[in-house]
Parts: structure tokens; sequence; C-alpha cells
């Protein structure tokens, strides 16, 4: 093995530690939906520094890659996906310290609504597994397979809305709906970040540009 494929693996564990970290987050923000655990909620708004920092570690990495290596046009695609694999990471892992956030501020959610929010973040787990792992084994044809699943996340979040809706045509429903849509709508972001994921997993492995609507 070269150093330059030493330093692309190097990357590539960096990148799948930085998923696991975030995946973490959004299985203890949908715990503290429904516990309204305040103490794991700041352990979640904790967590994110260490993305971030998860972050500019690969782009070091990729850095040195680019400017010591010399990489090829195969090596280029590995390295510049990895870094946009990264900042949607980041993104996603800003929206699980969102949804702490909230809960900090208002407390956990009413228990059928959680349920509700327990089945959208699950959607979102699976999805994110699923893209992650098709980036680890630069498996494209499955990455091409997998921005479907975003179809079940928008499903769901649509069923909440609804359900919402009704609740203030019967006068059910406080005045903090506003920002309780706000934080459920972070999870429906995330499933399009990870969309994001396929997208840079098919242009490393093919060097195809292609965007998933």
């Amino acid at each position: 093995m070269t150093k330059l494929d030493e330093k692309c693996t190097l990357i590539k564990e960096c990148v799948m530690k930085m998923a696991k970290r975030v995946e973490d987050m959004y299985a203890l923000s949908l715990e503290i939906i429904e516990t309204g655990n305040t103490e794991t909620a700041l352990k979640v708004i904790e967590m994110d520094s260490f993305v971030n920092s998860a972050e500019e570690e690969i782009n070091d990495l990729a850095i040195e890659a680019l400017c010591l290596l010399s990489p090829v046009a195969s090596d280029l695609r590995k390295v510049i996906s990895a870094i946009k694999i990264a900042s949607d990471l980041e993104r996603i892992g800003d929206y699980a310290k969102s949804i702490a956030g909230f809960v900090v501020r208002n407390g956990k959610l009413d228990p059928e609504l959680a349920l509700k929010a327990k089945d959208l973040g699950d959607a979102f787990l699976t999805m994110i597994d699923h893209a992650m792992d098709s980036y680890n084994k630069s498996d494209a044809v499955w990455a091409m397979s997998i921005p479907e699943e975003d179809l079940q996340i928008d499903r769901i979040y649509d069923e909440i809305v609804k359900y919402l809706q009704a609740k203030i045509k019967k006068q059910e429903v406080s005045d903090d709906i506003i920002p309780v849509l706000g934080m459920l709508r972070n999870l429906k972001r995330a499933g399009e970040h990870t969309k994001n994921i396929c997208e840079h997993t098919i242009f490393e492995v093919k060097g195809q540009h292609i965007e998933f609507n």
C-alpha cells in the first residue's frame, strides 16, 4: 500500500467515525424527545464539538493528500468526496444539536407526538446507516437506491404536519407549535443531506455528478 493509499484509508476511517458520532447524537436526541432529560440533551450539545473537530481533522488530512502526495483522478475523487461528506455530516450534527436545544428550552413532546417523532427519526437513522455503509464499501449501485428511503421520511413528516393541523383545528395545541415543527423539520433536512452523501459516494466511485431531488 502506497502512502497515498494509506492516507485515503485514514480519511475514510475518520469519516466513518464522524458518521458514527453523528448517528449517536441522533439516537440520543430521539430519546430525549420522549424523556425530556436535560442532562442527556446537554450531552448531545457537547458532542457537536467533537463532530466539528472531526470535520477539521478530515479537512487537514485531505489537504495533506492533495498538496503532498500528488493524487491521480480516482484518488482526487476519494479526497473530494470525503470533504463533502464531512461537510454534510457536520450539518446533520447541527440539526441534532438543535433538537437537543429544543428539549432544553421546551421539555419533552407529548407522548403521541413523541412516538411519531421517533418513527421519523428511526427512518432517518436507517437511511444514514445505509448511506454510510454504501460509502464505506464504495458501492455506487446501492448509493443510487438509498435516496428513495427519503420518501419515507417525507411521508412521516407530512403525517405529523396533518396531525398537528388537526389539533390546531380542535384548539388542542399550545402556542409552541412553530418551534415543534421547526425541531421536527431538522429530521427532514437531515434526510436531504443524507441524499447528498449518496451523491458524493457515486461521484467517488464512478466520477459521475448526480443530483437527487
